[in-house]
């Protein structure tokens, strides 16, 4: 018997969902393994507050469960969100600011030659349709 083949067993333990052979065997492993039986206690714990509140009686969360929800708070709330701007070279800016009027000139140039580019496509394709028939 080992924890991989008694783990998914475990939950089970606390809602009575299990036949009294698998109990049985359950309940040998745990008799030697720590962990599957603080496992085999967290479970029998949240079963017993489910069936609280199905039964409309207040409950109070398991200890495991209050830790563990403060701990992630805690963590969470310590979390830095920082943007990290892109970093950008003061001589790439300089250039830039110096030569607008050129990088202005180039896109135009470029924006055209693509209009010309598409302009030149549609005519070939006009043309193709026209030979093909």
């Amino acid at each position: 018997m080992n924890c991989d083949q008694v783990a998914p067993y475990l939950p089970g333990l606390g809602g009575g969902g299990l036949g009294l052979e698998t109990e049985r065997w359950i309940e040998a492993h745990l008799n030697g393994c720590a962990r599957c039986t603080a496992d085999a206690g967290r479970y029998r714990a949240l079963a017993t507050g489910l069936s609280g509140l199905a039964a409309g009686r207040e409950i109070n969360p398991p200890a495991f469960l209050a830790e563990a929800l403060s701990e992630r708070v805690h963590a969470e709330r310590h979390r830095r969100f920082l943007a990290v701007p892109p970093v950008v070279s003061p001589e790439l800016v300089r250039v830039v600011q110096e030569n607008k009027e050129a990088l202005a000139a180039a896109g135009a140039v470029v924006a055209a030659a693509g209009a010309a580019f598409a302009l030149w496509r549609a005519v070939r394709s006009a043309r193709s349709a026209r030979v093909a028939i």
